[in-house]
């Protein structure tokens, strides 16, 4: 194709091949090679580049969500960031939410992408004196952008907040809304979910909700309903907590016609799994056709020993299949493994150490609107100066 830049070489060759057919006629030789030439010379202007031509190389064009090396997002922020949640919008466009200690307290930052190169400037969605941590995003079918988070005030104590956005970078601090009410108690680590029906489900941890002699994390669900402005009162998430273990670390997603819900069970050797030395821990999942009646647990992971099993999530690939991701040290140091998630019952079969990201943790995929390419992120550093990186992989 030609370009802009050779228009004036073109018209003249045009030019120069009409003259050569009037002169070849207008002499009457009869000859036909003439008119041939300037035939033959026109022809190659309308179909091809023409040797001697000046032509200006058209620019590249930049392919959105190019795969590349591992990048900084939570730029300038020298404290910690944490806690990252990825969602790819109806529109395409990636919003990564989490949160950072950057203004003096914690608190919870967004940004979006539209093509992978440009990711806006992270937007401040929460300005409390309590520490705003762990968010959790969605958008709905309206297109609506909804988010939980835990806001503690002291040391394990303090709930479940809400908000929701119009654009997912607008979010107003007057219309935040407190899910769960109970005074002294430790609500945290929240997972939120969207029911076929429209319902909100925000399920959660606790471990001083439950009075026992023997104290273990337990998994507590509240529901939005659809006509509903206000948050139901919180339960049990019914027949899937431990009496003898602790269970913690939930993520829960629709896939499909139900609710999958994933998370971390371990030992009483530690209150929590990722405590310094960790305890035993696996990972478990239940199932459920609307978020609040649940199959009976399925432990996946299996290995004998102290093996640890961190941060699990869920992702769907383009393929629109679910795998699992999460961090193990199945094989001794940390290393982030997937398994599709109709392999859940058939463990290990199907299992891949995903070499694409690092070690780090609370490790998050999302399928991007370029085929075959994903954004991976994740959470790297020293205690106290936590960043959030992320990159575009292909698979």
């Amino acid at each position: 194709m030609l370009t802009s830049s050779s228009t004036c070489s073109v018209r003249s060759m045009i030019k120069e091949g009409l003259l050569a057919i009037r002169r070849a006629r207008s002499t009457g030789l009869g000859t036909r090679s003439p008119v041939r030439s300037g035939l033959t010379l026109m022809l190659l202007v309308a179909t091809a580049r023409c040797d001697g031509c000046k032509e200006v190389a058209a620019p590249a064009t930049q392919l959105d969500f190019e795969p590349a090396d591992a990048r900084l997002l939570s730029i300038g922020s020298p404290t910690k960031d944490e806690d990252p949640s990825v969602l790819r919008a109806r529109d395409g466009s990636l919003f990564v939410a989490w949160f950072s200690d950057r203004g003096g307290n914690s608190d919870i930052y967004i940004t979006r992408t539209r093509d992978g190169r440009e990711w806006s400037a992270p937007a401040r969605v929460t300005n409390n004196a309590g520490g705003d941590f762990y968010p959790s995003l969605l958008q709905d079918d309206q297109g609506t952008f909804h988010l939980v988070w835990f806001r503690w005030t002291a040391p394990f104590q303090g709930n479940i907040w809400y908000n929701s956005s119009p654009d997912g970078l607008t979010w107003d601090s007057a219309r935040e809304v407190q899910v769960t009410r109970a005074s002294d108690v430790d609500d945290w680590v929240p997972s939120l979910a969207r029911a076929a029906n429209g319902t909100l489900l925000v399920y959660f941890v606790s471990q001083r909700r439950f009075a026992s002699t023997t104290p273990t994390s337990d998994l507590y669900v509240s529901v939005k309903r659809p006509e509903s402005a206000t948050w139901d009162p919180v339960v049990g998430v019914s027949g899937v907590n431990s009496p003898t273990e602790g269970d913690h670390l939930p993520f829960a997603t629709r896939t499909g016609n139900q609710i999958t819900l994933i998370w971390v069970r371990h030992d009483r050797s530690q209150p929590i799994p990722w405590a310094d030395p960790p305890p035993k821990s696996d990972l478990v999942y239940a199932t459920s056709p609307d978020g609040l009646t649940w199959t009976t647990p399925r432990r996946i992971t299996n290995e004998a020993g102290d093996v640890v099993n961190l941060f699990p999530a869920l992702y769907q690939d383009m393929q629109g299949e679910w795998s699992i991701l999460w961090l193990s040290t199945r094989q001794g140091s940390p290393k982030v493994f997937e398994l599709p998630l109709a392999n859940s019952d058939r463990y290990p079969q199907g299992i891949v150490e995903d070499t694409v990201l690092p070690p780090g943790y609370s490790h998050r995929i999302v399928a991007t609107s370029r085929p075959g390419v994903y954004l991976g992120v994740w959470v790297q550093g020293p205690e106290g100066a936590q960043d959030i990186y992320y990159r575009f992989f292909r698979k």
